[in-house]
């Protein structure tokens, strides 16, 4: 593929790009916020009229604080159940703005996988709870939880949709992979309460990030990978403060992530992995990523090779 092509191939790669913010996500995430704010305020008020009565009992505030954190876990809940019925919403939204396969100009280096080789994840990485494999229609609910107590623990999700293309020429090429994700998702965190252990010392915290990544893996040396690709989609992070805290991110992605170059030798193999990856650390906390409830999911329908 000369320059041209190339630039060609990547022009229509933004083209076909879209970084959907779904409009039913958007409102979800908001209602989420705005109730967490007003919690907020209604719980500095207790505490303000308790510390006003001239009198300083400790267990009294502890009581408080634990009564308030399981109303707080309660409205956490009910935030997550709203954006689990409007994900049909924002799946019909993804689908409109994700379309099946572009038309691709008539270039012989422009290879269309139409579907993955098959779908994983790992041990302690995520439950895959159904996924299907077929023609512009891969996909996979999947469900991440992590959590940590007094110790401060950090870990990874991942699902992975894995696709192995094979260089039929007789002479080593550059390939350019490119996959287009589609991600409907909820991600939550949750640090549970100190009470008045948080005015003395560091409480508790839990943090997320949620990743899009592509890594091309050399079939014939196993020591040779790239990650070509990896992009921020989402992220929550809560501190527990006296109350506890938390924070939720409706996630309603879709997008052609293009990656860079990697040379493949004649005759030779490359596994393509296209992962949702989840980074977490806790201490008193808990992650719960939620791809699997309602119309949520996961999907790669096709993947687009720009070789040189």
């Amino acid at each position: 593929m000369n320059t041209e092509s190339l630039d060609e191939a990547n022009a229509l790669a933004e083209k076909t790009a879209v970084r959907a913010t779904a409009e039913a996500a958007e409102v979800a995430d908001r209602r989420a916020a705005e109730a967490r704010t007003d919690a907020a305020r209604a719980g500095l008020e207790l505490v303000r009229r308790e510390l006003d009565d001239g009198r300083l009992d400790l267990g009294r505030l502890d009581a408080l604080a634990a009564s308030r954190a399981d109303e707080r876990r309660s409205r956490a809940k009910e935030a997550r159940r709203i954006a689990v019925e409007a994900s049909a919403d924002v799946a019909r939204e993804l689908a409109e703005l994700a379309p099946a396969a572009p038309v691709l100009p008539a270039d012989p280096m422009n290879v269309i996988i139409d579907r993955v080789a098959f779908i994983r994840s790992f041990a302690d990485a995520g439950v895959v709870t159904d996924s299907h494999v077929g023609s512009l229609d891969s996909w996979a609910e999947y469900r991440f939880e992590a959590s940590a107590d007094t110790l401060t623990e950090s870990g990874e999700g991942r699902l992975s949709f894995f696709t192995l293309w094979r260089n039929p020429r007789t002479e080593s090429v550059v390939v350019n992979p490119g996959a287009r994700l589609v991600v409907n998702a909820h991600l939550g965190v949750d640090a549970d309460w100190n009470g008045v252990a948080a005015w003395f010392i560091e409480g508790s915290e839990a943090r997320a990030t949620v990743r899009a990544r592509t890594t091309v893996w050399a079939m014939w040396d196993a020591s040779v990978h790239a990650i070509v690709v990896d992009r921020i989609i989402a992220d929550a992070g809560a501190t527990g403060g006296f109350f506890g805290g938390d924070d939720s991110a409706s996630i309603a992605f879709g997008e052609f992530l293009i990656g860079g170059g990697l040379t493949v030798p004649a005759q030779a193999s490359i596994l393509i992995e296209v992962e949702l990856r989840t980074e977490w650390t806790a201490t008193n906390g808990s992650i719960d990523l939620d791809a699997a409830s309602g119309a949520f999911r996961v999907e790669v329908p096709f993947l687009i090779l720009a070789l040189s």
